[in-house]
C-alpha cells in the first residue's frame, strides 16, 4: 500500500496544507495548518485504510520533517498531533 504525505509549508498568506502538490487548505498559523493536516491524515487512514503522514517544512532549505503518521509502522516521527 502506498503511503501518502500531507505537507505543511509557508506561503505569503500563511500556511498551506497540500497533498501531491495540490493545495487543500490555507491557514493563518503553522499550528492550525498542522492540526488540519493531522485530522485529514487520520480521516484518510480511517476511511480508505491508506497510511498517511504529515510533514512540515522547516527553515529556508526546503527540508521537511515528518511529525505525524497514521496507519504505518517502521517510520519514526516526532509525534502525533491528534
Amino acid at each position: 500500500m502506498e503511503r501518502s504525505i500531507l505537507t505543511v509549508e509557508p506561503v505569503p498568506q500563511g500556511w498551506v496544507v497540500s497533498l501531491k502538490g495540490k493545495a487543500l487548505e490555507f491557514r493563518a498559523t503553522k499550528i492550525e495548518a498542522i492540526g488540519v493536516a493531522s485530522d485529514q491524515a487520520a480521516r484518510r487512514h480511517e476511511v480508505n485504510g491508506d497510511p498517511t503522514g504529515v510533514s512540515v517544512r522547516v527553515g529556508t532549505s526546503g527540508e521537511t520533517v515528518l511529525i505525524a503518521r497514521h496507519g504505518w509502522t517502521g517510520q519514526r516521527s516526532r509525534g502525533s498531533f491528534r
